[in-house]
């Protein structure tokens, strides 16, 4: 071989090397680009995985405090949430429940329709509740009411009244809480 062949092997041999270390820097690019990706894909991952959890935790919190432990038959005597009174006095002071009321009919997304057992004011009062704005009534409230029946009879002459009294107190000693 000659010195003129060498010197354009070894040129050659020196655009090859140049062509591999161009070749060798964009699989490098390359490798660190696809590294990103993946990468970022893990993250998202992570992310939706993180997001399942809290929502997991979420809908365990909400079923836990949700009312469908809470449900009322037709005929049960309940109480229902009233709005405050803008009347200037403290809202601490006003009832925050009005009552006795009677389930009358079960509807639909945890709602019942209600009536007033005993309209105070001669107007019947109807409406419909969520389960969430509705409690039952009490047995003490029960008892008192019986109490002030039993002391409306103590005063009573009327045995029309009595009778009447008595029937009501027989319904307020239910103890399966319907009306």
């Amino acid at each position: 071989m000659m010195i003129g062949d060498l010197t354009n092997v070894l040129k050659t041999v020196k655009n090859e090397i140049k062509l591999l270390q161009g070749d060798i820097k964009n699989l490098k690019e390359e490798h660190n680009s696809l590294l990103l990706r993946i990468q970022e894909k893990n993250k998202n991952a992570e992310n939706l995985k993180s997001d399942k959890d809290s929502l997991v935790k979420t809908n365990a919190y909400c079923d836990k405090k949700k009312s469908g432990k809470l449900s009322f038959r037709k005929g049960e005597i309940v109480q229902v949430r009233r709005n405050p009174k803008a009347t200037g006095e403290s809202r601490k002071t006003q009832p925050r429940y009005r009552g006795p009321m009677v389930v009358t009919e079960i509807l639909p997304s945890d709602t019942y329709r209600i009536s007033q057992l005993d309209p105070s004011n001669g107007r019947p009062y109807a409406t419909v509740a969520h389960v969430s704005q509705l409690k039952t009534w009490k047995c003490w409230m029960r008892m008192m009411s019986l109490v002030k029946i039993l002391i409306m009879n103590l005063e009573c002459k009327d045995p029309n009244e009595m009778f009447v009294n008595q029937c009501v107190m027989k319904l307020l000693c239910r103890t399966d809480g319907t009306f």
